[in-house]
C-alpha cells in the first residue's frame, strides 16, 4: 500500500512540464553528495509521524530488550553471556564489560516495510554504524530545489538532522569529562589507519567540524595515555569515536594494548569511549534469536512478546554442530528453502549472506552447514512493498525496492535516516563471487534517498518544511 504524499508526489511529478521532473541530485551542483560515489533517486521516501514514532518507540523497546540480556538471561553475568554466543576467547577478552556504566543504546536498524508494517532484519549498534553523512545531507539538498521546496512547504514536510543530532549527543556525553564545554573528537580507526586518512569517513568528521566540534583522525595505536590523560600526539582527547572492531586489533599487540589502556580510562572516567567494545556483543546476530525462539523467550512478558512478534522476523540461531542435530530446525531450513535467509554472525554489509530463494537445495544446504560452523542464523525472508518511482525521463512509473536505515539514540526518539534503493526483485542478495554477479545487481550498487515526515493519523503538528530539526 503506497502513501498518500507519495501518491500525490508521482501524481504532480508525471504532470505536463511539472518542474519535479527536472530533480537530479546527481550533477555538480550537488558535489557534497557526488563527492560520496552515491548514486541518488530522483524522490525521497514519505513516511507519516505517526507510524515513525510507533517503529522508533518499538525500536527503543527492542534495542532495551538485547541489552538487558545480561541481566534478565545470566544473573548479569556478562561472560556467560558472552559465551552464550560464542565469541572466542581473544575477541572476548576486549569485549568485555568495563565499569558499571551500560552502553548506549545508540546504532541503526535495517528494516523493511512489507506493505503493512515495518519489519526489524537487523540490529546494528555502536559507532562504526555508518551512513551519517549522507542521510541529512539528501533531505537537505532537496530543499535547496525550488520546486520541491513548494512541495515540501504545501504538505507541512520535516526531516530530522542526524548529522547535527550525533554532534550534540557527543556534547552531551563528551560533558562528563569536561565538565561542560565542547569536548575534544578524536575518531579513532584501525592500526595503521592515519597513513591513509579518515576516507570515507571524512565527511562526516567535515560534518562534525561544521557542527563546531574539534574532531580529529587517527588510528588506534595512534593514541598513547599520559599522566592519566589519553591523547592524539600532544593533543588531549575527551572523547574516543570508535570505528575500529576487536577483530582489527585482535592480533595486532600494540592495537591490544592501547585499546587495553582506553577502556581503563574509560572506566576511570577520564575519557569517554563512545562506544564501548562491549557493545559489539549485542549486536551480533544471534542475539535477536534470543527473542524469536519460544524456547528462549521465556524471560520476556506477553507485551514483550507481542512487540517481538510484530517488528522482528522469525529468527533462528546455527552455533556449531548442536544446531545441525535439531531435526526439527534442520527438516525447516529444508523444506522452507525458498522462504529463507542465511546470515553469518560475524559480517556486516550483506557480506556472507546466503538467500535460500537464489540458491538450489544443495548449495543451500552447503551454506546452512558452513553457517553452523562460524556461527550465524538463519531468518524468515520479508518481502519489502513494491514503491512506485517516476521515472523522469521517460514519464513511467517503475518499481523499487527499499531497505529502510534508521537510527536510534539513547535518548530514544526517531534520529533520521535514510533508504537504500534497487529495481524491484533484481536485487541479487547471496554473497557469490564479484565475477559471477551481473552488472546492477550487487546489494552494495545501490540508490539513496531521503527520508520525509509528514503530518498523519492523530498527529496534527505544524510543521516548517523549510529546515532541518528532530522531534
Amino acid at each position: 500500500m503506497t502513501d498518500r504524499v507519495t501518491e500525490l508526489f508521482n501524481s504532480e511529478l508525471a504532470g505536463q512540464g511539472s518542474p519535479l521532473s527536472k530533480i537530479d541530485l546527481n550533477v555538480e551542483r550537488f558535489s557534497n553528495l557526488t563527492s560520496l560515489g552515491y548514486s541518488y533517486l530522483s524522490r525521497p521516501m514519505f513516511v507519516g509521524k505517526t507510524e515513525m514514532v510507533q517503529l522508533a518507540d518499538d525500536t527503543a523497546r527492542a534495542a532495551n530488550l538485547i541489552f538487558s540480556m545480561p541481566e534478565r538471561l545470566f544473573d548479569g553475568d556478562f561472560e556467560r553471556f558472552r559465551d552464550a554466543l560464542q565469541i572466542s576467547p581473544a575477541r572476548a577478552r576486549l569485549m568485555r564489560r568495563i565499569g558499571e556504566v551500560k552502553p548506549p543504546r545508540f546504532g541503526r536498524i535495517d528494516a523493511y516495510h512489507d506493505g503493512v508494517t515495518f519489519k526489524i532484519l537487523e540490529f546494528n549498534a555502536g559507532s562504526d554504524v555508518g551512513g551519517q553523512d549522507w542521510v541529512s545531507a539528501v533531505p537537505r539538498a532537496l530543499l535547496d530545489i525550488d520546486a520541491f521546496r513548494s512541495f515540501a512547504d504545501q504538505h507541512g514536510l520535516t526531516y530530522t538532522d542526524t548529522g547535527n543530532l550525533v554532534a550534540e549527543l557527543l556534547r552531551q556525553v563528551g560533558s562528563t569529562v569536561t565538565g561542560g564545554r565542547d569536548p575534544v573528537v578524536a575518531m579513532v580507526g584501525e592500526p595503521g589507519d592515519l597513513a591513509f586518512g579518515p576516507g570515507p569517513w571524512q565527511p562526516f568528521q567535515t560534518l562534525l567540524q561544521e557542527a563546531g566540534l574539534d574532531c580529529h583522525f587517527c588510528g588506534i595505536t595512534d593514541l598513547r595515555v599520559r599522566n592519566g590523560r589519553v591523547m592524539f600526539g600532544d593533543v588531549p582527547v575527551d572523547l574516543i569515536y570508535r570505528l575500529f572492531e576487536a577483530d582489527h586489533v585482535v592480533d595486532h599487540p600494540e592495537g591490544v594494548e592501547i585499546t587495553e589502556q582506553v577502556m581503563t580510562a574509560h572506566a576511570e572516567g577520564r575519557v569517554v569511549f563512545w562506544t564501548p567494545m562491549e557493545t559489539e556483543v549485542f549486536q551480533n546476530k544471534s542475539c535477536m534469536t534470543f527473542l524469536s525462539h519460544p524456547r528462549m523467550r521465556t524471560w520476556l512478558s506477553d507485551d514483550e512478546r507481542l512487540l517481538v512478534d510484530r517488528v522482528l522476523p522469525w529468527t533462528r540461531s546455527l552455533l556449531g554442530d548442536a544446531a545441525l542435530e535439531d531435526r526439527e530446525l534442520v527438516e525447516y531450513c529444508r523444506e522452507r528453502r525458498e522462504h529463507l535467509i542465511l546470515k553469518p554472525n560475524g559480517l556486516y554489509g550483506g557480506r556472507g549472506i546466503t538467500a535460500g530463494w537464489e540458491v538450489g537445495d544443495d548449495e543451500w544446504w552447503q551454506a546452512v552447514q558452513d553457517g553452523a560452523a562460524v556461527g550465524a542464523v538463519v531468518q524468515e525472508r520479508v518481502v519489502p512493498r513494491r514503491e512506485p518511482v517516476v521515472n523522469p525521463e521517460t514519464g513511467r512509473v517503475e518499481f523499487w525496492e527499499a531497505c529502510w536505515g534508521l537510527y536510534y539514540t539513547p535518548d530514544g526518539g526517531y534520529a533520521g535516516g535514510g533508504c537504500r534503493f534497487l529495481p524491484f526483485g533484481q536485487a541479487t542478495i547471496s554473497d557469490v563471487e564479484p565475477a559471477k554477479k551481473s552488472p546492477g545487481t550487487s546489494i552494495f550498487e545501490s540508490y539513496r534517498a531521503g527520508i520525509f515526515l509528514y503530518t498523519d493519523g492523530s498527529d496534527a503538528t505544524t510543521c516548517d518544511a523549510a529546515r532541518a530539526r528532530s522531534w
